[in-house]
Order: C-alpha cells, then structure tokens, then sequence
C-alpha cells in the first residue's frame, strides 16, 4: 500500500454510503480506517456526503400538479406567441432595411441636385475671398456639409424609428 491510494477504500466508501458504518460492517474494516490516514479522511468526507444527500432527499419540495399544469399552460402560450411574432420581426426588419436604402436613393437622387448649390456657394465664396483656390475649397466644403446635412437629417427621421423597433422586438 503506497501514500496514495488503499486497497480498502472502495468497500469503506460503500460501507458509508450504504448507512452500514460503522455498526454493521466488520470490525476488522474499522480497524483499519481508525489505522489508515488515507481511509479514515475518506470515512469523513464520504459521511458528510452521505448526511448532505440525505438531508437534501427530505428538504425536496414538489410542486402541486395543478401548479405544474399552470406552469406548462403559461409557457406554451408565452412559446406559442414567440413563434407567432417571428414573421413580424422578419417583416420589421425588411421593412427597416427597405426604409434604409429608400433613404439611400432618395440621397443619390439629391446628390446632382447640390451642384448647382456648390456653383451658388462658390460664387458667394469669391465674393468674401478673391483668390479662387480659397474659394473653390471652400464652396466644394460647403457642398459637402449639405450632403452631411441631409444624410445627419435622414438619420434624425430614422433613428426614433430604430430606436422603437430595438425597443419593442426585446420584448
């Protein structure tokens, strides 16, 4: 027998677990747990097992069936309704991303509209600023913080949107 391990800790182990330690187990079996470090350290933790499982058996609390019905009724309906919205969630999604590339269009569409505004920006530029590479610079940052402008105006329509939309498919 090494350090480790003891030929007798199976049996001890089955003798706890079984309620027959020690009084109805042979005595020359608890004599050599109160000897062997290794079997008596497997006695008390195999015991406090034991006492836990046992105490756990008689603290189990089932539940009435009529609770358990309502229980399963509850969750087949809330099951039932979950199932029912998903082609609404599909359909909420398309819709959104249909919304999205309306809005993307309806910015494409614009976007050769802005060019005679960049001309109107430019012509209002050289009038403050003579030389005409200032000018161009800034009527060309002019153009594009009207395309920002829209695209930040289609963003303030949609988001209140989105923001419904995650607020209500999280319930």
């Amino acid at each position: 027998m090494n350090g480790i391990e003891c030929v007798h800790e199976p049996v001890v182990v089955e003798a706890v677990l079984t309620g027959a330690w020690p009084s109805r187990c042979d005595e020359s079996l608890v004599a050599h747990a109160d000897a062997c470090a290794i079997c008596k350290e497997v006695v008390a933790i195999t015991a406090l097992i034991h006492d836990d499982s046992e105490r756990s058996r008689y603290d189990v609390q089932v539940p009435a069936a009529g609770q358990v019905w309502w229980r399963s009724a509850i969750r087949a309906r809330m099951e039932s309704s979950e199932a029912a919205m998903r082609p609404m969630t599909v359909m909420h999604a398309v819709t959104a991303a249909i919304a999205l590339g309306v809005l993307l269009a309806i910015g494409t569409l614009a976007w050769p509209m802005l060019a005679p505004w960049g001309d109107r920006a430019w012509a209002f530029a050289v009038t403050f600023f003579p030389n005409s590479e200032v000018a161009t610079s800034l009527a060309w940052g002019l153009r594009q913080s009207a395309l920002l402008a829209l695209l930040g105006a289609a963003l303030l329509l949609v988001a209140p949107l989105l923001a419904i939309y995650v607020a209500l498919s999280r319930e």
